[in-house]
């Protein structure tokens, strides 16, 4: 997921789970740290964000972009996309242990996610010794 679709996934997610009593304590205190962060990032356009979450919010699935223009104009303005930081509290709050996507782009064009997993191997010409204790 590319980073200003994952922030404002959350920035939604965490919107509306914020009040259910099945989210965990981390959780709302990782997107209250994002809210405040985007919204003290917006000097002079804060009062957009409430917004702008609404809209992300009512975003539909089949939608072409599945961030909310208004939304997407506000994280751009704030370089959400090479904010660590956000997109950190953004794992947390969707409940991503694993955080981001490990990027091992190279020139042959791999793309590849590590997630939890264990014993991997990346590229075409790697070795792996996989030792699995009981």
């Amino acid at each position: 997921m590319e980073p200003v679709t994952l922030i404002a996934t959350a920035l939604a997610a965490g919107a509306a789970a914020g009040t259910q009593d099945a989210v965990s304590e981390s959780v709302r205190g990782a997107y209250r740290r994002l809210y405040e962060l985007v919204r003290g990032r917006l000097t002079g356009r804060s009062g957009e964000l409430d917004g702008a979450v609404e809209a992300q919010r009512a975003r539909n699935a089949s939608d072409d972009d599945p961030v909310a223009p208004e939304l997407r104009q506000l994280l751009v303005l704030i370089d959400a996309a090479h904010d660590q930081q956000l997109q950190s509290l953004a794992d947390v709050v969707l409940q991503r242990p694993e955080g981001p996507t490990v990027d091992t782009s190279n020139s042959n064009g791999w793309n590849v996610w590590n997630s939890n997993n264990k014993g991997v191997q990346n590229g075409p010409h790697g070795w792996q010794q996989n030792t699995f204790n009981s």
